[in-house]
């Protein structure tokens, strides 16, 4: 369930204008004007949803979202003036799980966090005590069983992602993708099989989405173990997890 919310913006207008409409929806929300400032708000006081601005003094966003990235999986929305699909795929690479182009409706993105609580609220409760304050629940992919496929220990209760014993750190989406294919290890599943798991039918995603988040899981755990290479691309179809 999605209570608190930071909203990291340097046009104090916009943050107003975002906080009154998010508290009258029932969140509580703090506020940030530049990256800085946000990312130590995150430190201090968490939150169970971030929203970055990515133009802004001190510290952009997207290294804001890096920062939030190296210890925590909670749901970033990033926001920006510029609309091209080498920034959302910038975006996303870096860890974010949504985008907004300015200028856009409060309603909106009330609709975008509600379909993000949505797909927490549906998945199976961690069992008590099981999962540590930050992870997110986890919906589709895993259900809340344990996956084990020879080196790789996926446990959705504790949102934990090993090979080799090695802890691999991935956001949601990450991990949602990679419990797929290693769950249904040997078949092609089709990027748009991929995309449903990874962010719901209510985003707004493209076949490169997919194709960045692979890219991601990759490097993730080449970082652990540069031999990795279990996850093979099928050209004009998707991804399969080697059997």
């Amino acid at each position: 369930m999605i209570r608190r919310v930071l909203i990291v913006d340097d046009d104090q207008g916009l943050r107003t204008v975002l906080a009154a409409a998010l508290s009258d929806e029932g969140f509580a929300v703090s506020q940030a004007g530049d990256g800085l400032a946000g990312a130590r708000a995150f430190e201090s006081d968490g939150a169970d949803l971030v929203i970055l601005d990515i133009l802004m003094p001190e510290m952009d966003g997207l290294e804001v979202c890096r920062r939030i990235r190296r210890k925590s999986a909670v749901p970033i929305v990033l926001l920006s003036s510029r609309g091209d699909e080498v920034d959302r795929v910038t975006g996303l690479e870096t860890g974010a799980d949504d985008y907004v182009t300015k200028p856009f409706s409060t309603r909106e993105l009330v609709a975008r966090i509600r379909a993000i609580e949505r797909r927490l609220a549906a998945a199976p409760a961690a069992a008590a005590g099981a999962a540590p304050a930050a992870a997110p629940a986890l919906a589709g992919a895993l259900g809340g069983e344990v996956v084990e496929v020879g080196p790789l220990r996926l446990d959705p209760a504790r949102f934990e992602a090993k090979w080799r014993g090695k802890a691999v750190v991935l956001t949601r989406s990450e991990f949602q993708i990679l419990g797929a294919l290693a769950r249904h290890r040997g078949t092609v599943l089709a990027r748009e099989r991929l995309l449903d798991l990874a962010r719901g039918d209510d985003a707004v995603v493209t076949d490169r989405t997919v194709d960045t988040f692979v890219k991601r899981l990759r490097k993730k755990i080449r970082d652990v173990d540069d031999a990795f290479d279990e996850i093979e691309t099928v050209f004009g179809v998707g991804y399969r997890y080697r059997d």
